[in-house]
């Protein structure tokens, strides 16, 4: 009796063992807009922070993304929100926006070439259908983890 209660607490060690747990992407988690630059070919047509002021985070989990923020250029508070699904693979980002302040966008996918480097993300878009970045106008957002 005693054999087979030590084995069955073995066993059911063994199986409590191999559940299989929900692996976390670096992508998910809370970060906070740290720099954004808008470009043209070689040229500069904006900067963040510097033309513009401010702050904005994002948070994303399970498939979903989500963010908002406020800048300030002169005097003028403009809002940024939106949120959306995405799919990532590898380095090739694409999401697909439900809810956007520029109404354009609900709908409509971005295709965004992004990288993680300890804790920072690097964003570079838009892409075209070959995962080439435009050159005529182009931005690259850096995000860091706020957790």
């Amino acid at each position: 009796m005693k054999k087979i209660i030590f084995l069955s607490l073995i066993f059911s060690l063994i199986f409590g063992s191999c559940t299989h747990h929900e692996v976390k992407s670096p992508y998910e988690g809370v970060w906070k807009v740290v720099s954004w630059v808008a470009m043209n070919r070689d040229s500069l047509i904006w900067v963040f922070p510097g033309n513009y002021t401010g702050s904005e985070i994002s948070i994303v989990a399970k498939g979903h993304f989500m963010w908002t923020g406020c800048y300030k250029k002169d005097t003028t508070l403009i809002d940024n929100w939106g949120s959306g699904t995405y799919t990532l693979d590898g380095n090739r980002l694409e999401e697909t926006f439900l809810f956007c302040v520029d109404k354009k966008m609900v709908g409509t996918k971005r295709r965004v070439l992004w990288g993680l480097k300890n804790d920072t993300v690097t964003y570079t878009w838009p892409c075209d259908e070959n995962w080439q970045v435009s050159k005529d106008k182009y931005y690259i957002q850096k995000i860091v983890k706020a957790e």
